[in-house]
C-alpha cells in the first residue's frame, strides 16, 4: 500500500488534480478520526483535516521530499490539531481578560461611567440599609459606620454577642441579595 501512495504522489509536483483525489479519497476519513480525537468537534476536525489537504495541494514541491504520505499527513493534522487548540486556548483567555478588564474598567471611580455606577451603588445600599428593621440598622450602622466591635456593640446596647452577629448577618444577607440584583456584570 505504501509503494502505492509513492506511486501517487510521484506525479504530484505538477499538483495533478487526479492524484490529489486519490489522495483525498484515500486518507480524509481516517485523519478526520485522528483530529477528532484531540479536537473533540467532528466540524472543527473536518476542516483542520481540509486545511492540511490545501496546504498539501498549495505546495506540490513538497511532495518529492515526502517518504511515507500516510505518516505526513498523519503528522500534519495531529500538529494543525493542536495548534488549534492553543489558538483557541489563547483567544479565550485574551476575550476572558478583555472581559473582565471592561469590567474593572466600569467600576473604576476614576472614570465618570465608574463614579455613576459608584453613586447608583451606594444609593442602592443605602435604601436598603434603611429598610432594616430599626435595631438590625442600629447594630450595623455602629458596626460599619462607628468601627465598634460586636463585644462593644452588646455593652452599649446591653444585648447578648451573638444577637449582634446575628442582626449584622441579617443585614448582610439583605445587602448582599439586593446588590446581587444590581451587579449583573
Amino acid at each position: 500500500m505504501e509503494n502505492r501512495d509513492q506511486e501517487l504522489h510521484a506525479s504530484a509536483p505538477e499538483a495533478d488534480i487526479d492524484t490529489f483525489e486519490k489522495l483525498y479519497g484515500k486518507y480524509y476519513v481516517y485523519l478526520c478520526m485522528v483530529a477528532l480525537h484531540i479536537v473533540r468537534n467532528k466540524d472543527d476536525a473536518e476542516e483542520i483535516v481540509s486545511d492540511v489537504f490545501i496546504r498539501l495541494w498549495n505546495s506540490p514541491d513538497k511532495l518529492k521530499e515526502i517518504r511515507s504520505m500516510k505518516a505526513y499527513l498523519v503528522k500534519a493534522v495531529h500538529n494543525t490539531s493542536l495548534n488549534y487548540i492553543e489558538h483557541n486556548r489563547k483567544l479565550e483567555m485574551t476575550e476572558s481578560l478583555n472581559a473582565r478588564d471592561l469590567n474593572i474598567l466600569a467600576w473604576d471611580s476614576d472614570y465618570p461611567l465608574g463614579q455613576l455606577y459608584e453613586e447608583e451603588l451606594l444609593d442602592i445600599i443605602m435604601k436598603c440599609i434603611d429598610k432594616l428593621p430599626d435595631s438590625c440598622r442600629k447594630i450595623f450602622l455602629m458596626s460599619r459606620d462607628k468601627n465598634l466591635k460586636y463585644n462593644e456593640i452588646s455593652d452599649k446596647l446591653g444585648i447578648s454577642v451573638n444577637t449582634v452577629k446575628t442582626q449584622i448577618k441579617i443585614a448582610l444577607c439583605g445587602l448582599r441579595e439586593e446588590v446581587s440584583k444590581y451587579m449583573v456584570i
